[in-house]
């Protein structure tokens, strides 16, 4: 029989606490309960006349229930799952008629779903053949762009353009996003031929990875994938491991680009100090679908990431907690902001920005470029726009502040400012982000 979960696993597939508290009241309430290696089932004793029928397809994992709660899974499959944790499900050969008849049911329609996948798997490999192709071509454009010398090379935004869509038509959106940012590059950078180099090796270097995307590790894999622009479908990123911590939210953007908006929320795990990003996007308005909380708010939830070598993005799960505000922080220096990017960059070398919190820095200006200082007369450069750099001054009044903000390798983009207790967004959040004291 396969092995009984632990009561931690249990616990990962309720609907909320609730639900698993009552489920462990059930305790004594099982009868005619048995398991067969794949599946699970059981009697419990309600309040009517007639048991609720439970069964679990452990191969799934899949449950039903003949009780009418709404809750998925409810307490009774639940409490089925507990005391099978607890091995007092005992090893029979075959179900009773009930939990067969379900089961039944379930493997006829596992025949269409294989087809489904079968013809899913066989999408997924037209598409990495028409990436593959579209990425051939993407590396000639490269070749002849240093063969004939940066000064040789049409760096138009047409020019940029023109390959960009070629990406778009190969299946490979990331690659194209990347390739419509080079021209604002050249524009605003004095040194936009190093900068330049740096992305063409850098996308060089993604189109053989991709050439070699099987002798890959599996978290280097997903993060070829996702430089790429390969689709992640949500309910494969739910299935991942859950991450449970006092999520603080430290900051909160939201930008609009033609119409389609988008909106970034970054938070620190409070207990084990990991980083995370949430995405959402909105057409036509700023209405996201997503409940977030404020900005300044702690929340205890669980977060699934999205796969990768230096997993970063997540989806919102489970809150177990309301949020309420957090009043301190950590101290985090220039060290460590510096050390965890490298960390990043080392894990995943397409990485081009990664969450910083500093701590006890003062906001400086020298009449050309924008710095951050610590007690020790370190700087780090501040990049962005005018108005943020001057805002962030503001709050600062002179003074030692903490910021967060994105490393990019060679500054820093503050989001927000915490001072006396408070987290101030210092670039355009969503509405009722403004952080309150506790």
């Amino acid at each position: 029989m396969t092995s009984p979960w632990s009561e931690g696993q249990v616990a990962s597939v309720a609907p909320d606490a609730g639900s698993l508290a009552a489920a462990a009241k059930l305790s004594a309430a099982w009868t005619q309960t048995g398991g067969n290696g794949d599946a699970l089932w059981g009697l419990c004793q309600g309040s009517g006349k007639s048991p609720y029928r439970s069964v679990v397809d452990l191969t799934g994992p899949a449950y039903h229930c003949s009780c009418p709660s709404r809750k998925f899974p409810c307490k009774h499959t639940l409490g089925l799952l507990l005391i099978w944790s607890q091995g007092r499900v005992a090893e029979q050969s075959e179900p009773p008629e009930f939990a067969n008849d379900w089961l039944t049911r379930r493997a006829g329609r596992a025949v269409p779903a294989a087809a489904t996948r079968t013809a899913g798997a066989k999408a997924t490999e037209r598409r990495a053949e028409r990436v593959a192709a579209g990425l051939d071509e993407l590396d000639l454009w490269l070749t002849d762009q240093i063969r004939g010398g940066l000064g040789a090379a049409d760096i138009s935004a047409s020019a940029f353009d023109a390959i960009a869509a070629r990406m778009v038509d190969a299946q490979a959106p990331g690659i194209a996003s990347t390739l419509r940012r080079l021209p604002i590059v050249v524009a605003t950078r004095a040194d936009w031929p190093d900068r330049l180099l740096r992305e063409y090796a850098r996308l060089h270097l993604l189109v053989v990875a991709h050439r070699r995307l099987r002798e890959l590790p599996e978290p280097l894999q997903a993060s070829v994938r996702s430089h790429v622009g390969y689709p992640v479908a949500t309910d494969s990123v739910r299935a991942e491991p859950g991450v449970r911590d006092r999520w603080m939210v430290l900051g909160m953007q939201t930008t609009e680009e033609k119409r389609l908006f988008t909106r970034r929320v970054w938070l620190l795990g409070r207990d084990h100090g990991r980083r995370a990003i949430l995405l959402d996007f909105a057409h036509g308005s700023g209405n996201f679908s997503t409940v977030i909380p404020p900005l300044g708010s702690l929340v205890d939830a669980t977060l699934h990431f999205y796969p990768g070598a230096a997993p970063l993005r997540a989806q919102f799960g489970d809150t177990h907690e309301p949020p309420e505000p957090f009043t301190t922080v950590a101290p985090s220096d220039i060290d460590t902001a510096l050390d965890d990017f490298a960390a990043a960059v080392g894990a995943d070398p397409w990485i081009r920005s990664w969450p910083a919190l500093l701590t006890g820095v003062t906001p400086a200006y020298d009449g050309g470029s924008w710095f951050v200082v610590d007690g020790q007369g370190r700087a780090l450069p501040l990049s962005g726009e005018d108005p943020v750099q001057w805002r962030l001054l503001g709050m600062s009044g002179g003074s030692p502040v903490t910021v967060f903000g994105e490393w990019t390798s060679d500054s820093l983009v503050p989001v927000s400012v915490f001072d006396r207790g408070d987290v101030y967004p210092l670039v355009a959040a969503a509405p009722s982000t403004a952080g309150s004291r506790r």
